[in-house]
């Protein structure tokens, strides 16, 4: 495990990655391209992880995403699938929250 630094606002807890590096999806038109540079920004922020409990396995203290929902699944349907047509305009508004625009 690793050890959390100020930043995370879990100074000192020890934390996993599990499912770590992960991939995102996003199209490659204008606006894809816009909330991917987005997306940067906000990485380069430290506000895409934090850590926390996963809402999908039930881990505490582990890397988690931070309310900026990734699209990591090409399985159309999927709730992490790609493509989703409302996907842009919600996860600029995710990034908006956290002052990234």
């Amino acid at each position: 495990a690793v050890v959390s630094t100020q930043s995370t606002g879990a100074a000192g807890v020890p934390y996993t990655a599990n499912g770590f590096p992960r991939t995102a999806y996003f199209p490659d038109t204008a606006e894809g391209n816009e909330v991917v540079d987005l997306i940067k920004l906000a990485f380069k922020r430290r506000l895409i992880f934090t850590i926390g409990t996963s809402v999908t396995t039930g881990e505490t203290n582990t890397l988690v995403w931070n309310d900026i929902h990734h699209k990591t699944s090409l399985a159309r349907g999927d709730t992490y699938g790609y493509p989703d047509p409302g996907y842009l305009q919600r996860v600029r508004a995710e990034l908006k929250a956290k002052g990234v625009e």
